[in-house]
């Protein structure tokens, strides 16, 4: 199987193709969507459970718009564990302490008439500012991934993971107004 839609698959004689998504990005793998005037295919590649074990698969799904019940789109956004959180904090608790041990000399005395020890304090200031923009990531990042999900015919189900940017919604949003269901 290739990698392009329209090279596996056969068009019928009145059959169009109306909208060719090739520059979405998957969450792990390929995924491409092609939406014609009566079908809706996807072609993902990647990694799935199978059985509970992990396995490469690749997949097309040809789903009749006709068929189509429900089509749902959503982005979901994960933090990092407590755990992962609470070592941000002691990051940027760190960094802060960092800086402000050298700022205001309360622990190291640098004198100034080594002029190499005060080209180092900029190192310091720049590590404890590394420490703490670490600390600000790790506390407050969150992983986003956009899910697809189609049910048809009798609740058959073709989800697709994605990664959360701007072409990759707007290709939901497409193709959620073009389903009419």
């Amino acid at each position: 199987m290739k990698n392009t839609v329209d090279a596996n698959i056969m068009l019928n004689e009145k059959e169009d193709v109306v909208k060719n998504f090739t520059k979405l990005k998957a969450k792990e793998g390929l995924c491409k969507i092609l939406l014609t005037t009566r079908r809706l295919i996807f072609l993902t590649k990647g990694m799935s459970l199978v059985k509970g074990r992990k396995a490469r698969q690749q997949r097309m799904n040809a789903i009749d718009l006709d068929s189509i019940h429900r089509f749902e789109y959503y982005v979901e956004g994960i933090r990092y564990r407590w755990f992962i959180r609470l070592l941000g904090v002691f990051l940027m608790v760190l960094g802060i302490g960092m800086a402000a041990v050298l700022r205001f000399g309360v622990l190291i005395d640098v004198p100034t008439q080594y002029p190499s020890l005060v080209a180092y304090t900029n190192y310091i200031y720049v590590g404890a500012g590394v420490l703490f923009l670490s600390g600000l990531y790790l506390l407050f990042h969150t992983m986003k991934t956009l899910y697809i999900k189609v049910r048809s015919a009798t609740d058959e189900l073709t989800k697709a993971s994605l990664k959360a940017n701007k072409y990759n919604e707007l290709a939901a949003r497409y193709l959620a107004s073009k389903i009419v269901t």
